[in-house]
C-alpha cells in the first residue's frame, strides 16, 4: 500500500510511520504541496494525508480541488489544526464537508491523530460524508457534576421516543458515575457499556449488536438504553477510537441518539462525544459558580483546545425557580453570562431525589407531572429542527376517519 503524507510535523510523522504501523507500508513524506504533486505523478498512491498547516485557506482549497479532479480514486484525509482563528477553523471544517473529504478534528494529540489515521487507512473508520444521511447525535454535558444532567437528558430522550415514530437511543457515556440503571429501578446485572470493550477495541461492533444489548423498558416504549460503564477504575482505558467507533455505530443504529457525558473533560467519552455531536447541549444551574466559573473554565477554555467554540453549544437550565427572589440569579442572568441560546429549562422538583433513589425516575415523565411538559418542550425543538416525523395519535386517527366517513356519506 502506498500512502502520501504532507506535513512538517516530525513528531506526527514518527508516530505514524514508526509506532502505529507494524506492517511495512510505502510512505511518501512531503514537506510542500509541489513535492506531493510531483511524486503523485511519478507513482499512483491510494491514500494521502494532508495537514492544513502548510497553506493558507484559499491555496489549500484550490490545492484539494485539483487533487480531486486529477486523481479521482485517491482517498484524501485532512488533518485540521486549531492554529487558526475560530472563524477560519469553521471554514476549513465546512470546506471538508462540502468537498466530501474525510478529516481529523482539530485539537487532537499526536497519538490520537495517528490512531484515527490507522482506522481510516485500515478501513475501520467511518467517513464523515455519510453523517448527513445517518442518525443524529445530541450530546448533553453538565457545566458541573451532579446537577441533574442525567434527568434532563434522559427526559428529553423519553419525550422524543413518545413524540416521534423514529428509533431513539440513549447512551450513558459518563464513564465514572453512571447511575441511570438505579434511577430506573433496573437490576444491577443489566448490560452496561463495559461489556462492549472487546468489540470496541476490535472495531467490530455492529448496529444489530448495539440494538441487541440495549435495554428497552416497557414503560418507555420506543426508547433503547445503553447503560454506562460500571468499572470506574477502567474509565481511562477507553480510547478515542473506541468511543468514536461506538458513536458512529450509534448513528447507523438509531434515527436520533441522546448522549450524556461527564462534566469533566479528562476522558475520551466527553471529548469525542462533543466532537462527534450534531447538537451540543450544556446543562447548568442558577448557581453563579456553575454558569460563570465552571462554564468559562470548561466550555470556553478547555473546549477551545479541541476546536469547540462556545457558540456551538445550546443552553439548558435546570433546578430553576420560576419565582426567584430579587437577590437570586435568574435565567436572564445565565443567558447574559453564557451568551448562549436557551433551548429549555427544568424547574427544581422536590420529589426528584426521592423518586430516583426509589428507582422511579419514569414517574417524573408522566403527563400529570410538571417535568413532563418541560422536557417535552425541549424535545419538540429537536423534532422541528431535525424535521423528525411525529407519531399519529389514536385521537387524530379517529378524528380523521370521522371526516373521511362524513365526506363519503355526503356524496
Amino acid at each position: 500500500m502506498h500512502i502520501g503524507l504532507l506535513s512538517t510535523d516530525q513528531r506526527l510523522i514518527d508516530e505514524i510511520t514508526n509506532v502505529v504501523y507494524s506492517k511495512p507500508l510505502n510512505w511518501m513524506i512531503c514537506s510542500t504541496p509541489d513535492d506531493l504533486c510531483r511524486k503523485l505523478t511519478e507513482m499512483p498512491y491510494s491514500h494521502t494525508i494532508i495537514s492544513d498547516r502548510e497553506m493558507d485557506f484559499g491555496d489549500f482549497e484550490e490545492f484539494l480541488e485539483e487533487l480531486q479532479q486529477q486523481y479521482s480514486g485517491l482517498k484524501i484525509i485532512v488533518l485540521l489544526s486549531n492554529y487558526h482563528d475560530a472563524s477560519i477553523n469553521e471554514k476549513y471544517l465546512k470546506m471538508c464537508k462540502l468537498m466530501k473529504l474525510d478529516y481529523v478534528q482539530p485539537g487532537r494529540s499526536t497519538a490520537v491523530i495517528a490512531d484515527d489515521i490507522r482506522a481510516w487507512v485500515d478501513g475501520s473508520g467511518v467517513d464523515h460524508t455519510n453523517q448527513q444521511s445517518s442518525g443524529k447525535l445530541i450530546t448533553f454535558i453538565g457545566s458541573t457534576p451532579n446537577i441533574g444532567t442525567t434527568l434532563a437528558s434522559f427526559g428529553v430522550a423519553h419525550a422524543l421516543a413518545q413524540e416521534t415514530s423514529m428509533k431513539v437511543g440513549y447512551m450513558c457515556l459518563n464513564l465514572k458515575s453512571s447511575k441511570l440503571h438505579r434511577y430506573l429501578g433496573r437490576d444491577e446485572h443489566v448490560f452496561t457499556l463495559d461489556g462492549l470493550r472487546a468489540e470496541l477495541k476490535a472495531q467490530s461492533l455492529t448496529p444489530e449488536r448495539l440494538q441487541q444489548v440495549c435495554d428497552k423498558p416497557k414503560e418507555a416504549h420506543g426508547l433503547h438504553i445503553l447503560y454506562g460503564n460500571m468499572l470506574r477504575e477502567q474509565a481511562e482505558f477507553f480510547t478515542p477510537s473506541e468511543i468514536i467507533h461506538l458513536l458512529r455505530v450509534a448513528r447507523a443504529t438509531f434515527d436520533v441518539c441522546i448522549i450524556e457525558v461527564s462534566a469533566y473533560w479528562d476522558n475520551a467519552a466527553t471529548v469525542c462525544g462533543l466532537l462527534e455531536a450534531d447538537s451540543k447541549i450544556v446543562v447548568t444551574t442558577a448557581d453563579i459558580a456553575h454558569f460563570q466559573e465552571d462554564f468559562s473554565r470548561w466550555i470556553r477554555q478547555v473546549g477551545a483546545v479541541f476546536g469547540l467554540q462556545p457558540d456551538g453549544f445550546e443552553l439548558m437550565a435546570v433546578q430553576t425557580d420560576r419565582h426567584a427572589k430579587h437577590s437570586e440569579f435568574t435565567i436572564k442572568d445565565i443567558r447574559k453570562e453564557t451568551q448562549l441560546h436557551l433551548i429549555g429549562q427544568v424547574s427544581r422538583h422536590a420529589d426528584a431525589l426521592s423518586r430516583c433513589n426509589q428507582g422511579k425516575l419514569l414517574d417524573m415523565f408522566v403527563p400529570t407531572h410538571a417535568m413532563h411538559e418541560e422536557v417535552r418542550a425541549v424535545s419538540r425543538k429537536f423534532i422541528d429542527y431535525y424535521k423528525l416525523p411525529r407519531k399519529v395519535s389514536l385521537r387524530q386517527v379517529t378524528w380523521l376517519q370521522k371526516i373521511i366517513t362524513g365526506r363519503r356519506a355526503a356524496t
